[in-house]
């Protein structure tokens, strides 16, 4: 991605997240703490007052989309060119900060306790970013057939992980409802598949980074 379009983005983010906090500053100050705190939303009248923290967090809503999707179809590319080339992908390991995204992930306990919305904790995926960290050190590397071979094991290793956790947690909520209560069993359902993705992400990385690199180092020795 160019340096130029990198900046937009930077931007478009810290705009959004400067016009949540000051949305959120205005609301409690100015508007009795209006879609900040726990509210009644069956009885909720919209209000012109209302409209600063709507604009924002839907501004929010739709940048974390557009990013998610824009990564998605960068990562194709570079794939795809990685695989013409015999050479992996150029990525900045400053991209594993993007892993941070899933922090956003907690906004569904609150979302969860104003209006019922739990959309929020798929966010807990984004955590697999992390694995951009181990993927742009390796950016530029001449993926002989040892290098495929440590591909396909750590890719195995991650879904055989990521397949057994996510069995593990189905068996246990198929015993029934988690506290008693159904909807909770969806949470902890839609937690456990976000982050059980997100692991497989991260380890498919980093498992081919620990592969390649003790390679390297038993090839020194000799």
């Amino acid at each position: 991605m160019k340096t130029n379009k990198k900046k937009i983005w930077i931007g478009c983010g810290l705009f959004c997240v400067l016009s949540v906090v000051l949305s959120s500053w205005y609301a409690v100050a100015y508007n009795d703490s209006r879609l900040v705190v726990q509210m009644d939303f069956k009885n909720y009248v919209f209000e012109i007052r209302d409209l600063p923290m709507i604009v924002s967090v839907f501004l929010t809503c739709i940048y974390l989309i557009a990013l998610f999707v824009m990564l998605f179809i960068h990562a194709g590319k570079k794939q795809r060119q990685a695989e013409e080339t015999g050479i992996t992908r150029k990525i900045n390991p400053k991209l594993g900060c993007l892993g941070v995204l899933g922090f956003l992930g907690f906004a569904g306990f609150w979302t969860y306790s104003v209006d019922g919305t739990v959309f929020p904790f798929a966010f807990f995926l984004f955590f697999g970013f992390f694995g951009f960290y181990y993927e742009g050190k390796m950016s530029g590397t001449f993926m002989d057939e040892r290098f495929r071979e440590n591909i396909a094991c750590a890719k195995l290793k991650a879904y055989k992980i990521t397949f057994e956790v996510m069995l593990i947690t189905l068996i246990i909520l198929c015993q029934g409802k988690l506290f008693g209560n159904l909807e909770y069993t969806l949470i902890a359902s839609i937690i456990t598949l976000s982050l059980a993705l997100a692991l497989g992400i991260f380890l498919s990385e980093y498992l081919l980074y620990r592969y390649d690199h003790d390679d390297q180092a038993e090839e020194g020795e000799e």
